[in-house]
């Protein structure tokens, strides 16, 4: 048997590569870990939008909804534009606005998502849809992340 006078550990090319390719792999870890998390985070921050922007939708259908019901009677009765306005203008919300033979209402959530209504109010106690647009309000949450200013640095 051989003694060697100094204990060395001798790193041999596999050990290196083994080395190497853990150090990927905890990299590749972190990443996945993180680009989950995001993903998460946009998946949330879409279910809620889609959930207020289904929220319009169905507010906006009961303003139809409603303005077609006190149109009912009139269309029954045979009257008039005078009489179709006068049954919209008592069934209107106090949110609604009753412009002539044009009725708007605006619809918003919390996110910022919003949905214009305008109906038409017809001679023969009918409407029509004139304008349905769905929109989003920009609103600014906080300063922001600067990710990368554009300037290079001098000395």
């Amino acid at each position: 048997m051989t003694t060697r006078g100094r204990g060395s550990v001798r790193i041999g090319p596999i050990s290196l590569f083994a080395l190497a390719i853990i150090l990927c792999l905890a990299v590749m870890a972190v990443l996945s870990v993180t680009t989950a998390q995001a993903t998460y985070a946009a998946a949330e921050r879409q279910a809620s939008f889609t959930a207020d922007t289904y929220a319009n939708e169905r507010a906006g259908q009961e303003f139809a909804a409603d303005i077609d019901a006190a149109l009912a009677p009139v269309r029954a009765a045979g009257g008039g534009l005078a009489e179709a306005l006068a049954a919209v203008r008592a069934a209107l919300p106090a949110d609604a606005e009753l412009d002539g033979s044009t009725v708007k209402a605006e619809f918003t959530a919390d996110s910022g998502r919003a949905l214009a209504v305008v109906l038409q109010i017809h001679a023969d106690a009918t409407y029509s849809v004139a304008s349905w647009k769905a929109t989003t309000l920009w609103t600014e949450n906080g300063a922001g992340e600067t990710l990368w200013s554009g300037a290079a640095q001098t000395r």
